[in-house]
């Protein structure tokens, strides 16, 4: 329980903690716009919770290198959720879900090596 109280102290990991939030949104709202509702509406709403994940992300950076140093894997990890995960929707669309999941997974890793 002491972990909590860390992350939010930080200036930077709560920029990763709302990009978590907003990440499993847009991840759950992708399998709804894959096997129930694909609309413009929801397709829309899928791109702006991206746009809200990559400025999390990318605010994560610039307030981690004001406090602290970013490591190449914060950088990679960055790099591939706002340019791999996009990249990847001209694929199948499981193989985009696959991917996206995959940089759910390593979000924490961000948070684990800054504590």
């Amino acid at each position: 329980m002491e972990m909590f109280p860390k992350i939010m102290a930080s200036p930077s990991l709560v920029w990763v903690v709302a990009a978590m939030g907003f990440y499993i949104f847009n991840i759950f709202l992708g399998l709804f716009i894959a096997f129930q509702k694909n609309s413009i509406e929801n397709r829309k709403i899928h791109k702006y919770l991206f746009y809200s994940i990559a400025f999390c992300l990318i605010y994560f950076l610039i307030m981690n290198q004001t406090h602290h140093e970013n490591t190449v894997i914060d950088y990679a990890v960055v790099l591939y959720i706002v340019a791999f995960v996009p990249f990847s929707k001209r694929w199948d669309v499981l193989v985009h879900a696959l991917t996206a999941v995959l940089g759910l997974i390593l979000l924490p890793l961000l948070i684990v090596l800054q504590i």
